[in-house]
């Protein structure tokens, strides 16, 4: 199996880089690879927003700011891939897909202004034919509306892809959090991703979740 892994920001920084969970998530990588072939992304988290916010107060513009976002994601994934033991991050997805059918496992960051690396993601596991994109973040699944805030929002067990375009469709800016942005939402239902949602807490289970074991996310269907 072909598995396409997006570590979001709140997993691996929450407030600052988070030596255990970038530890972990190295191990389970190493657990997955036993089996499976790996592809890797990683978001900014709390550092990336601390620059972009202090970038707007410098009059920054926007594409300004998605860039220091994209630096920061991709310091994140020069970090996860030291973990592993791995020279550093891929900054080109179509040479992260070729290292991947090398048996390498390509680690990346961000890419492009105006997507987070919710997109990279996905875009990555359309051009590597994965068969399943898992995505971590500090929330244990898709709501039906942001459980931070909302304390009536359900945790959702399946959403239909159609469904989370309909519940992510808002503008993308710099520094945003969300469950997953419009544009890899898209992606996901036009290519017929098989994606899971999963939080933090699952990530020690994930060879176990991706043979099939129960886990305590949300899945993503398609009619």
């Amino acid at each position: 199996m072909r598995i396409t892994l997006c570590f979001g920001g709140s997993v691996l920084v929450p407030d600052r880089p988070d030596a255990s969970t970038f530890a972990k998530a190295a191990e389970v990588i190493r657990r997955l690879r036993e089996k499976h072939e790996v592809l890797v992304v990683t978001g900014g988290g709390a550092v990336a927003r601390d620059y972009i916010e202090s970038a707007g107060k410098l009059g920054v513009d926007e594409i300004g700011r998605h860039q220091l976002g994209i630096q920061v994601t991709r310091l994140n994934a020069a970090l996860l891939a030291l973990a592993l033991g791995l020279k550093g991050p891929e900054e080109d997805m179509g040479r992260a897909v070729m290292s991947s059918l090398r048996g390498e496992v390509p680690v990346m960051g961000g890419t492009t202004p105006g997507q987070t690396t919710d997109a990279v993601a996905a875009v990555l596991a359309q051009m590597s034919r994965s068969d399943l994109l898992v995505i971590f973040s500090d929330v244990d699944g898709v709501y039906t509306a942001d459980p931070k805030r909302d304390p009536t929002a359900k945790k959702l067990e399946k959403i239909k892809a159609e469904d989370l375009v309909k519940l992510v469709d808002v503008a993308v800016v710099p520094g945003m959090r969300m469950i997953i942005d419009p544009i890899a939402a898209r992606l996901i239902l036009r290519n017929k991703i098989r994606t899971l949602f999963l939080g933090k807490e699952e990530l020690g289970r994930l060879p176990e979740i991706v043979e099939g074991g129960k886990h305590s996310g949300t899945e993503v269907i398609f009619e």
